[in-house]
């Protein structure tokens, strides 16, 4: 589906360099439609209650793959296109695990999920610097549509351990173009698909609640771009509020897990 952001790399890099640098999204931790309605629990925390519907997501996605406190604690897990590490955040809070890393293109996210504890870095989703088998589980939220999908597949089974978990969440026109997407990952990467979900209905309500707030930040950008940017952050009156609302964009997630070494 037809992205606001650039698809040439030093572009897509440029656009997030001033997208996390533009004082109005300076308090912000992390950018997705986000899911509602938000456990009270993330409500509760200073640290995550300003970006609440977008840390529900994580939240959902982590519940999708069916693995309990203990096996997430012990699990090395690494996020690519991290943003500014709101979601690993959550990860660290919820569950600390015993290795949490982000990877995002920009060196402005980079720095800002530093300053959070986080141990986020500038890189490349399709070119990461870690050894083959080193995480358990490989998340992507809202990124799919900015990678080659075979390089991405292939960087992700590498970087996987057997049996490890790769978590998606993307948008999609339908849930049925979704799971062909997901479904023609998984044979990419010769995957299971452990779990699909259709998550629309959350992140259309998330979307209408988190209007007002997001509205705010419009007030930093200049007129010529006002426009562009009430489309990407879905504010209300803009075309893709309404295709949201509409029905017309579909939010879904998948667990895809790589196969058990043979005993």
């Amino acid at each position: 589906m037809p992205s606001l952001i650039p698809n040439s790399p030093w572009a897509r890099r440029l656009v997030y360099e001033l997208v996390y640098a533009w004082p109005g999204s300076r308090h912000a931790k992390t950018f997705n439609v986000g899911m509602a309605p938000v456990d009270a629990a993330i409500l509760a925390d200073p640290d995550l209650a300003g970006d609440a519907n977008q840390i529900q997501l994580y939240a959902e996605l982590l519940a999708l793959a069916g693995r309990d406190a203990d096996a997430w604690r012990q699990s090395a897990i690494i996020e690519v296109a991290a943003g500014c590490g709101g979601g690993l955040l959550y990860v660290s809070k919820k569950y600390r695990p015993r290795k949490l890393i982000g990877i995002d293109v920009s060196a402005v996210a980079a720095r800002r999920g530093r300053r959070l504890g986080i141990d986020l870095r500038q890189g490349e989703a399709t070119r990461l610097p870690f050894e083959d088998g080193y995480f358990d589980c490989l998340v992507c939220v809202d990124a799919l549509n900015y990678f080659v999908e075979e390089d991405f597949v292939r960087e992700a089974i590498r970087v996987l351990k057997p049996s490890g978990l790769l978590l998606l969440a993307d948008t999609s026109s339908t849930f049925a173009e979704a799971e062909r997407r997901f479904r023609r990952l998984a044979q990419l990467g010769g995957l299971a698909v452990d779990a699909l979900r259709d998550a629309s209905p959350g992140a259309r309500t998330s979307i209408r609640e988190r209007g007002p707030h997001v509205a705010k930040a419009v007030a930093w950008v200049p007129n010529f771009l006002r426009a562009r940017v009430a489309e990407m952050l879905m504010i209300e009156g803009s075309e893709r509020y309404r295709q949201w609302q509409d029905g017309e964009y579909c939010l879904a997630m998948a667990a895809l897990s790589r196969p058990a070494l043979q005993a």
